[in-house]
């Protein structure tokens, strides 16, 4: 049994956490969700030490796991039944190589190599993640990272997991993949506590569902989950699809979809491409990653999918010029030399692009019109955030200042790799909204997704990168 006491947690005089009450079985999977800044991650960094322990807060209550008070535990000794995937998977990397970072936990825990090996072969099978064993973990996509996090944490067979947005940079098989795997500790007893926005492959296997809003814990019952009533919830918490929506559906709505297959070119109306990218190539140790021969963008909003490691941040990497290698872009046919006179770019990391120490500081990089920044900020939530740093605001918060210098900014093409990961509906909402102005300003707009329900608000044309080399 694992339970939450009347736990408050208190930052600097905010109260983020207010009376969290609740007690979970074991082989249970409980998710909280809730609107982007309103505290999950906190409280998993609560139940897991970090809070207060690396990060100082105060906090009340108890957190009990059976009859152990996790409250008079430091970090490494709540490790032994906690095991944690944080939003940022590359926070939680200890090794360089791939099979080192899986076999490092084991290796703490002082297991025999034969039984080691073991454990990482079955966990590797179940996950479909054998193909990045021994790789450079800096060297894998977003997506592959994710999965690398999740498997490593899945070795220690601990009483206790929790996830935060664990399938934010997946694609719909490698979430297929993580459904199966919460399963799997659902069925061997373990206890599991989701945060998360993306609830449709989760309905099937939570037997608890919580929103947190505005610091308190809002149980909701999960039992005949039927139609009417999940449009209820929909529409009572703003909560994203219950139901998982289909590449399928894309199609049938999109006559403009394409498929761009990553060593062959199949595009329509190229005289009307005002962006166009020729011959682009990219190896890493001798092994090709990207062979596009030309593909071509006009004005407008354009969505990239494709499964996790098919090269679809390493192009818009290269279209922006942050990596070496052959190939050429050019907008209305002159050759883009300098990628910062034409591109505002809104990475899949968006901990790369913070520079400043407050929120106002950071818009202002990129416009000085501060009747324009003050409304973007207000309508993306974050006006009361302005004197924060950047670095103090939650995933989602950070992904939504990025968006909003994308907004501001005057270049012509704007890049988002991956911008739902960590946005709530309401969010990914006002996200649909600012893309879809861009496009009337006549921007090109360059998506890189796997969140089909946020294709299916926006619209757009569906370029999906196929690996054929």
């Amino acid at each position: 049994m694992f339970a939450c006491r009347n736990l408050n947690l208190s930052y600097k005089g905010n109260k983020i956490l207010k009376d969290i009450h609740f007690h979970i079985p074991e082989g249970t999977v409980f998710c909280i969700t809730g609107e982007s800044g309103s505290g999950k991650s906190s409280l998993l960094k609560v139940i897991n030490g970090i809070i207060p322990e690396i990060t100082e807060a105060e906090i009340s209550g108890e957190i009990k796991l059976n009859d152990m008070r996790l409250n008079e535990m430091d970090i490494a000794q709540r490790s032994r039944y906690i095991s944690t995937v944080y939003q940022n998977p590359k926070t939680q990397f200890y090794c360089v190589e791939s099979t080192d970072e899986l076999a490092f936990p084991l290796e703490n825990r002082n297991l025999p190599k034969d039984e080691m090996v073991k454990i990482i072969k079955k966990y590797t099978e179940l996950l479909d993640t054998e193909k990045l064993l021994n790789r450079n973990i800096f060297s894998l996509s977003g997506g592959e990272k994710q999965l690398m996090a999740i498997t490593s944490v899945m070795t220690m067979d601990n009483q206790v997991y929790l996830f935060d947005e664990p399938s934010a940079s997946l694609d719909h098989h490698s979430i297929g993949l993580l459904k199966k795997c919460i399963a799997e500790l659902k069925r061997k007893g373990k206890i599991v506590i989701i945060a998360e926005h993306r609830l449709y492959y989760l309905k099937e296997i939570m037997d608890y569902l919580a929103v947190l809003k505005e610091g308190k814990l809002e149980m909701i019952s999960v039992e005949d989950l039927d139609h009417d009533k999940i449009c209820r919830l929909k529409e009572t918490y703003a909560l994203r699809s219950f139901e998982e929506i289909r590449k399928e559906e894309l199609l049938s709505d999109n006559p403009c979809y394409q498929i761009q297959m990553l060593n062959k070119t199949k595009n329509g109306e190229k005289d009307k491409n005002i962006l166009k990218c020729k011959n682009f190539a990219q190896s890493f140790k001798n092994t090709k990653i990207m062979d596009i021969g030309e593909i071509g963008f006009s004005e407008g909003i354009y969505f990239i999918i494709g499964e996790n490691g098919v090269g679809k941040s390493t192009f818009i990497k290269k279209m922006a010029k942050l990596l070496k290698g052959k190939g050429k872009s050019f907008y209305c046919g002159n050759e883009i030399k300098r990628s910062y006179e034409y591109i505002s770019m809104v990475m899949q990391d968006v901990n790369y692009q913070i520079f400043t120490e407050s929120v106002w500081s950071e818009i202002s990089i990129v416009s000085q019109d501060d009747a324009k920044k003050e409304r973007v900020l207000k309508e993306l939530m974050l006006y009361d955030k302005k004197d924060s740093h950047p670095q103090s605001l939650s995933g989602g918060e950070k992904q939504r200042l990025m968006i909003a210098l994308a907004i501001v900014s005057l270049k012509p093409i704007v890049i988002l790799d991956e911008p739902t990961s960590g946005l709530c509906k309401g969010q990914m909402a006002s996200t649909v909204k600012y893309l879809q102005k861009m496009k009337e300003e006549g921007k090109t707009v360059i998506v890189i997704t796997h969140d089909y329900e946020f294709i299916k608000e926006c619209k757009g044309v569906v370029y999906e990168f196929l690996n054929t080399i």
